[in-house]
Protein backbone atom coordinates (compact mmCIF):
# COMPACT_ATOMS: atom_id res chain seq x y z
CA UNK A 1 0.00 0.00 0.00
CA UNK A 2 0.91 3.63 -0.37
CA UNK A 3 -0.58 6.99 0.61
CA UNK A 4 -0.95 9.67 -2.05
CA UNK A 5 -1.70 13.34 -1.34
CA UNK A 6 -4.38 14.67 -3.72
CA UNK A 7 -3.28 18.30 -3.82
CA UNK A 8 0.42 17.78 -4.52
CA UNK A 9 0.24 14.46 -6.38
CA UNK A 10 3.05 13.09 -4.20
CA UNK A 11 3.41 9.77 -2.38
CA UNK A 12 4.02 10.41 1.32
CA UNK A 13 4.12 6.81 2.65
CA UNK A 14 4.87 3.31 1.32
CA UNK A 15 4.66 0.05 3.24
CA UNK A 16 7.29 -2.71 3.14
CA UNK A 17 5.29 -5.11 0.94
CA UNK A 18 4.91 -2.62 -1.88
CA UNK A 19 8.51 -1.40 -1.61
CA UNK A 20 9.70 -5.01 -2.00
CA UNK A 21 7.47 -5.55 -5.05
CA UNK A 22 8.52 -2.36 -6.79
CA UNK A 23 12.10 -2.11 -5.63
CA UNK A 24 11.73 1.24 -3.91
CA UNK A 25 12.29 2.36 -0.34
CA UNK A 26 9.53 2.29 2.26
CA UNK A 27 8.71 4.69 5.05
CA UNK A 28 6.78 7.79 6.08
CA UNK A 29 7.14 11.53 5.47
CA UNK A 30 8.14 10.97 1.87
CA UNK A 31 7.52 13.25 -1.11
CA UNK A 32 7.87 11.26 -4.31
CA UNK A 33 5.85 11.65 -7.54
CA UNK A 34 3.34 8.82 -7.86
CA UNK A 35 4.32 7.97 -11.44
CA UNK A 36 7.95 7.43 -10.44
CA UNK A 37 6.86 4.61 -8.10
CA UNK A 38 4.03 2.93 -9.98
CA UNK A 39 5.68 2.31 -13.35
CA UNK A 40 3.01 1.66 -15.99
CA UNK A 41 5.44 0.75 -18.74
CA UNK A 42 4.40 3.81 -20.75
CA UNK A 43 7.23 6.29 -21.08
CA UNK A 44 5.28 9.32 -22.24
CA UNK A 45 4.38 11.94 -19.68
CA UNK A 46 0.84 11.99 -21.07
CA UNK A 47 0.37 8.26 -20.38
CA UNK A 48 1.65 8.63 -16.84
CA UNK A 49 -0.73 11.55 -16.32
CA UNK A 50 -3.64 9.44 -17.59
CA UNK A 51 -2.83 6.77 -15.00
CA UNK A 52 -2.94 9.32 -12.19
CA UNK A 53 -6.23 10.69 -13.53
CA UNK A 54 -7.69 7.17 -13.58
CA UNK A 55 -6.99 6.97 -9.86
CA UNK A 56 -8.70 10.30 -9.23
CA UNK A 57 -11.69 9.28 -11.40
CA UNK A 58 -12.06 5.98 -9.54
CA UNK A 59 -12.25 7.88 -6.26
CA UNK A 60 -14.73 10.42 -7.62
CA UNK A 61 -16.97 7.69 -9.09
CA UNK A 62 -16.68 5.57 -5.91
CA UNK A 63 -15.51 2.52 -7.88
CA UNK A 64 -14.02 -0.55 -6.18
CA UNK A 65 -10.91 -0.36 -8.36
CA UNK A 66 -9.43 -0.91 -11.79
CA UNK A 67 -6.70 -2.96 -13.39
CA UNK A 68 -3.39 -1.57 -14.61
CA UNK A 69 -0.18 -2.99 -16.09
CA UNK A 70 2.71 -2.25 -13.71
CA UNK A 71 6.44 -3.07 -13.79
CA UNK A 72 7.88 -4.81 -10.75
CA UNK A 73 11.43 -4.58 -9.40
CA UNK A 74 12.71 -7.09 -11.98
CA UNK A 75 11.25 -5.09 -14.88
CA UNK A 76 8.47 -7.61 -15.62
CA UNK A 77 5.05 -6.13 -16.37
CA UNK A 78 1.91 -7.75 -14.97
CA UNK A 79 -1.73 -6.93 -14.32
CA UNK A 80 -2.45 -5.43 -10.91
CA UNK A 81 -5.60 -4.36 -9.15
CA UNK A 82 -5.48 -0.70 -8.07
CA UNK A 83 -7.93 0.10 -5.27
CA UNK A 84 -7.93 3.76 -4.18
CA UNK A 85 -9.73 4.90 -1.01
CA UNK A 86 -9.99 8.58 -0.03
CA UNK A 87 -9.54 9.87 3.52
CA UNK A 88 -8.82 13.17 5.25
CA UNK A 89 -6.28 13.99 7.95
CA UNK A 90 -5.42 17.36 9.48
CA UNK A 91 -7.67 19.10 6.89
CA UNK A 92 -5.77 17.53 3.98
CA UNK A 93 -7.12 15.03 1.47
CA UNK A 94 -5.28 11.77 0.81
CA UNK A 95 -5.82 8.58 -1.18
CA UNK A 96 -4.82 5.19 0.23
CA UNK A 97 -3.91 2.96 -2.72
CA UNK A 98 -3.85 -0.81 -2.44
CA UNK A 99 -1.88 -2.67 -5.13
CA UNK A 100 -2.37 -6.43 -5.60
CA UNK A 101 -1.75 -9.02 -8.31
CA UNK A 102 -4.95 -10.30 -9.89
CA UNK A 103 -5.90 -13.57 -11.55
CA UNK A 104 -7.01 -13.72 -15.19
CA UNK A 105 -10.64 -14.18 -14.13
CA UNK A 106 -10.67 -11.18 -11.82
CA UNK A 107 -8.75 -9.17 -14.39
CA UNK A 108 -11.33 -9.89 -17.08
CA UNK A 109 -14.20 -8.96 -14.79
CA UNK A 110 -12.54 -5.70 -13.78
CA UNK A 111 -11.75 -4.84 -17.38
CA UNK A 112 -15.43 -5.24 -18.26
CA UNK A 113 -16.45 -3.08 -15.28
CA UNK A 114 -13.90 -0.45 -16.27
CA UNK A 115 -15.13 -0.44 -19.88
CA UNK A 116 -18.71 0.01 -18.68
CA UNK A 117 -17.65 2.86 -16.38
CA UNK A 118 -15.84 4.60 -19.25
CA UNK A 119 -18.90 4.14 -21.46
CA UNK A 120 -21.06 5.75 -18.78
CA UNK A 121 -18.68 8.72 -18.56
CA UNK A 122 -18.86 9.15 -22.33
CA UNK A 123 -22.66 8.97 -22.32
CA UNK A 124 -22.82 11.60 -19.59
CA UNK A 125 -20.54 13.82 -21.66
CA UNK A 126 -22.80 13.37 -24.70
CA UNK A 127 -25.89 14.29 -22.67
CA UNK A 128 -24.06 17.30 -21.23
CA UNK A 129 -23.08 18.57 -24.68
CA UNK A 130 -26.58 18.07 -26.10
CA UNK A 131 -27.98 20.00 -23.14
CA UNK A 132 -25.48 22.81 -23.69
CA UNK A 133 -26.29 23.00 -27.41
CA UNK A 134 -30.01 23.19 -26.70
CA UNK A 135 -29.40 25.96 -24.18
CA UNK A 136 -27.43 27.85 -26.83
CA UNK A 137 -30.41 27.55 -29.21
CA UNK A 138 -32.75 28.78 -26.47
CA UNK A 139 -30.47 31.76 -25.80
CA UNK A 140 -30.31 32.61 -29.51
CA UNK A 141 -34.10 32.61 -29.68
CA UNK A 142 -34.17 34.86 -26.62
CA UNK A 143 -31.72 37.30 -28.22
CA UNK A 144 -33.60 37.30 -31.51
CA UNK A 145 -36.91 38.01 -29.77
CA UNK A 146 -35.52 41.33 -28.54
CA UNK A 147 -35.63 42.57 -32.14
CA UNK A 148 -39.25 41.52 -32.73
CA UNK A 149 -42.05 44.06 -32.34
CA UNK A 150 -44.98 41.98 -33.57
CA UNK A 151 -46.66 40.41 -30.47
CA UNK A 152 -47.86 37.41 -32.49
CA UNK A 153 -44.38 36.58 -33.80
CA UNK A 154 -42.91 37.21 -30.35
CA UNK A 155 -45.35 34.67 -28.93
CA UNK A 156 -44.26 32.10 -31.50
CA UNK A 157 -40.62 32.65 -30.57
CA UNK A 158 -41.36 32.35 -26.85
CA UNK A 159 -43.21 29.08 -27.44
CA UNK A 160 -40.28 27.72 -29.45
CA UNK A 161 -37.85 28.75 -26.74
CA UNK A 162 -39.90 26.94 -24.10
CA UNK A 163 -40.00 23.78 -26.23
CA UNK A 164 -36.24 23.81 -26.65
CA UNK A 165 -35.83 24.40 -22.92
CA UNK A 166 -38.10 21.43 -22.14
CA UNK A 167 -35.84 19.23 -24.29
CA UNK A 168 -32.73 20.59 -22.58
CA UNK A 169 -34.12 19.61 -19.18
CA UNK A 170 -34.36 15.97 -20.30
CA UNK A 171 -30.64 15.85 -21.10
CA UNK A 172 -29.74 17.78 -17.96
CA UNK A 173 -31.54 15.14 -15.89
CA UNK A 174 -29.76 12.37 -17.79
CA UNK A 175 -26.39 14.03 -17.17
CA UNK A 176 -27.02 14.40 -13.44
CA UNK A 177 -28.90 11.15 -12.83
CA UNK A 178 -27.23 8.32 -10.90
CA UNK A 179 -28.86 5.88 -13.31
CA UNK A 180 -28.35 6.71 -16.97
CA UNK A 181 -31.48 6.17 -19.00
CA UNK A 182 -33.92 6.74 -16.11
CA UNK A 183 -35.59 10.06 -15.37
CA UNK A 184 -37.58 10.84 -12.23
CA UNK A 185 -40.55 12.55 -13.83
CA UNK A 186 -41.72 14.17 -10.61
CA UNK A 187 -38.56 16.27 -10.42
CA UNK A 188 -38.64 16.90 -14.17
CA UNK A 189 -42.26 18.11 -14.07
CA UNK A 190 -41.46 20.51 -11.25
CA UNK A 191 -38.55 21.93 -13.24
CA UNK A 192 -40.63 22.52 -16.39
CA UNK A 193 -43.48 24.09 -14.43
CA UNK A 194 -41.20 26.46 -12.54
CA UNK A 195 -39.61 27.57 -15.80
CA UNK A 196 -43.01 28.25 -17.38
CA UNK A 197 -44.17 30.16 -14.32
CA UNK A 198 -41.17 32.47 -14.66
CA UNK A 199 -41.86 32.91 -18.39
CA UNK A 200 -45.55 33.69 -17.96
CA UNK A 201 -45.31 35.43 -14.60
CA UNK A 202 -47.69 38.19 -15.60
CA UNK A 203 -50.39 35.59 -16.29
CA UNK A 204 -49.65 33.37 -13.31
CA UNK A 205 -49.38 35.73 -10.34
CA UNK A 206 -52.32 34.19 -8.51
CA UNK A 207 -52.14 30.65 -9.88
CA UNK A 208 -51.22 27.71 -7.65
CA UNK A 209 -49.76 24.51 -9.11
CA UNK A 210 -50.52 21.18 -7.42
CA UNK A 211 -48.47 18.04 -8.19
CA UNK A 212 -49.38 14.42 -7.59
CA UNK A 213 -46.79 12.29 -9.37
CA UNK A 214 -45.84 8.98 -7.77
CA UNK A 215 -43.47 6.21 -8.80
CA UNK A 216 -42.91 7.52 -12.31
CA UNK A 217 -39.44 6.83 -13.70
CA UNK A 218 -39.19 6.91 -17.49
CA UNK A 219 -36.61 6.31 -20.19
CA UNK A 220 -35.35 9.15 -22.45
CA UNK A 221 -37.32 7.96 -25.50
CA UNK A 222 -40.53 8.45 -23.52
CA UNK A 223 -39.45 11.53 -21.57
CA UNK A 224 -38.72 13.68 -24.63
CA UNK A 225 -42.23 13.59 -26.20
CA UNK A 226 -43.89 13.55 -22.77
CA UNK A 227 -41.89 16.58 -21.65
CA UNK A 228 -42.91 18.50 -24.78
CA UNK A 229 -46.54 17.47 -24.26
CA UNK A 230 -46.48 18.64 -20.64
CA UNK A 231 -44.84 21.91 -21.71
CA UNK A 232 -47.70 22.62 -24.16
CA UNK A 233 -50.54 21.85 -21.75
CA UNK A 234 -49.11 23.77 -18.79
CA UNK A 235 -48.08 26.80 -20.86
CA UNK A 236 -51.58 26.94 -22.40
CA UNK A 237 -53.11 26.91 -18.92
CA UNK A 238 -50.81 29.70 -17.69
CA UNK A 239 -51.48 31.89 -20.73
CA UNK A 240 -55.20 31.45 -21.37
CA UNK A 241 -57.01 29.99 -18.35
CA UNK A 242 -56.66 32.89 -15.91
CA UNK A 243 -57.12 36.29 -17.61
CA UNK A 244 -57.17 39.57 -15.66
CA UNK A 245 -54.96 38.14 -12.89
CA UNK A 246 -57.68 35.71 -11.87
CA UNK A 247 -56.93 33.31 -9.01
CA UNK A 248 -56.89 29.63 -9.79
CA UNK A 249 -55.20 26.27 -9.69
CA UNK A 250 -53.41 24.00 -12.14
CA UNK A 251 -53.26 20.33 -11.18
CA UNK A 252 -50.85 17.78 -12.63
CA UNK A 253 -51.45 14.12 -11.75
CA UNK A 254 -49.49 11.16 -13.11
CA UNK A 255 -49.80 7.56 -11.91
CA UNK A 256 -48.69 4.17 -13.20
CA UNK A 257 -51.43 1.80 -14.34
CA UNK A 258 -51.60 -1.90 -13.79
CA UNK A 259 -51.00 -2.80 -17.44
CA UNK A 260 -47.63 -1.05 -17.71
CA UNK A 261 -49.09 2.22 -18.95
CA UNK A 262 -49.45 5.59 -17.26
CA UNK A 263 -52.19 8.15 -16.83
CA UNK A 264 -51.47 11.88 -16.99
CA UNK A 265 -54.02 14.52 -16.07
CA UNK A 266 -53.41 18.26 -16.53
CA UNK A 267 -56.37 20.35 -15.38
CA UNK A 268 -57.18 23.91 -14.40
CA UNK A 269 -60.18 25.68 -12.88
CA UNK A 270 -59.91 28.66 -15.19
CA UNK A 271 -62.35 30.09 -17.72
CA UNK A 272 -62.32 26.96 -19.84
CA UNK A 273 -62.40 26.51 -23.61
CA UNK A 274 -65.33 27.26 -25.92
CA UNK A 275 -68.20 24.82 -25.37
CA UNK A 276 -68.48 21.88 -27.71
CA UNK A 277 -64.96 22.18 -29.10
CA UNK A 278 -63.17 18.92 -29.96
CA UNK A 279 -59.43 18.59 -29.53
CA UNK A 280 -58.97 17.14 -33.01
CA UNK A 281 -60.68 20.22 -34.47
CA UNK A 282 -58.46 22.81 -32.77
CA UNK A 283 -56.05 24.42 -35.21
CA UNK A 284 -53.50 25.89 -32.77
CA UNK A 285 -49.94 24.63 -33.22
CA UNK A 286 -49.63 23.76 -29.53
CA UNK A 287 -52.64 21.43 -29.41
CA UNK A 288 -51.83 19.96 -32.81
CA UNK A 289 -48.43 19.14 -31.34
CA UNK A 290 -50.13 17.60 -28.27
CA UNK A 291 -52.22 15.28 -30.48
CA UNK A 292 -49.14 14.28 -32.46
CA UNK A 293 -47.13 13.56 -29.31
CA UNK A 294 -49.93 11.45 -27.81
CA UNK A 295 -49.97 9.39 -31.01
CA UNK A 296 -46.19 9.01 -30.78
CA UNK A 297 -46.62 7.64 -27.25
CA UNK A 298 -49.21 5.14 -28.51
CA UNK A 299 -51.71 6.83 -26.22
CA UNK A 300 -55.17 8.37 -26.13
CA UNK A 301 -56.31 11.82 -25.01
CA UNK A 302 -59.64 12.98 -23.62
CA UNK A 303 -60.75 16.58 -23.09
CA UNK A 304 -63.25 17.45 -20.31
CA UNK A 305 -64.75 20.91 -19.88
CA UNK A 306 -67.06 20.57 -16.89
CA UNK A 307 -65.23 22.95 -14.54
CA UNK A 308 -62.41 24.65 -16.39
CA UNK A 309 -60.31 22.42 -18.65
CA UNK A 310 -59.05 18.91 -18.03
CA UNK A 311 -56.84 16.81 -20.31
CA UNK A 312 -56.62 13.09 -19.54
CA UNK A 313 -53.91 11.14 -21.34
CA UNK A 314 -53.22 7.42 -21.18
CA UNK A 315 -49.91 6.32 -22.69
CA UNK A 316 -47.30 3.57 -22.70
CA UNK A 317 -43.51 3.99 -22.39
CA UNK A 318 -41.64 3.73 -25.66
CA UNK A 319 -39.20 0.87 -25.93
CA UNK A 320 -35.73 1.77 -27.19
CA UNK A 321 -35.08 0.57 -30.73
CA UNK A 322 -31.54 0.23 -32.01
CA UNK A 323 -30.71 2.87 -34.62
CA UNK A 324 -29.17 1.66 -37.84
Amino acid sequence: MLVFEKRTGSVIAINASLSKLLGCRSGLDMSIPLVSILQTGADSQQSRGIFEQKIRNAVMEERDGFTQLLRDASGVSAEYLIQPRPFALDFREYILISVSRVSDTVSSRLLVEEALAEKEVLLREVHHRVKNNLQVISSLLQLQSQFVDDPKILGYMTDSQNRVRALAYVYEHLYRSKELGRIDFSEYTTRITQSLRREYGSHAKNVQVIFDIRDVVLNPDTSVPLGLLLNELVSNAFRHAFPDEREGQITIVMHPLGDGGYSLMVSDDGIGMPAGIAIDKIQSLGLLLVSSLVTQLDGAIELKQDHGTEFNIRFYPLNYKERR
